[in-house]
């Protein structure tokens, strides 16, 4: 929350105080989704500077059955 915070105030340019006080969650809502478009621009960027794909974003249920499947092996 405190990096959240830290943020807010840096876009904003005030105290992190001041962004306590008057922030909303949509204030919240915006640099969340601001925040995830820059870090895919810049993981867009460093895929095509190594030339090395965009990693897939895998799902709960894919991660777990990995983990499983790295337990069972080690039995």
């Amino acid at each position: 929350m405190i990096i959240t915070l830290d943020n807010l105030a840096h876009r904003y340019q005030c105290l992190p105080s001041e962004a306590l006080g008057r922030a909303t969650t949509f204030d919240l809502y915006v640099l969340d989704i601001s925040t995830k478009w820059s870090n895919y621009h810049y993981e867009k960027m460093e895929s095509e500077r190594t030339g090395k794909p965009l990693a897939k974003k895998l799902s709960e249920k894919t991660m777990l059955q990995m983990i499983e499947s790295v337990k069972g092996s080690k039995s």
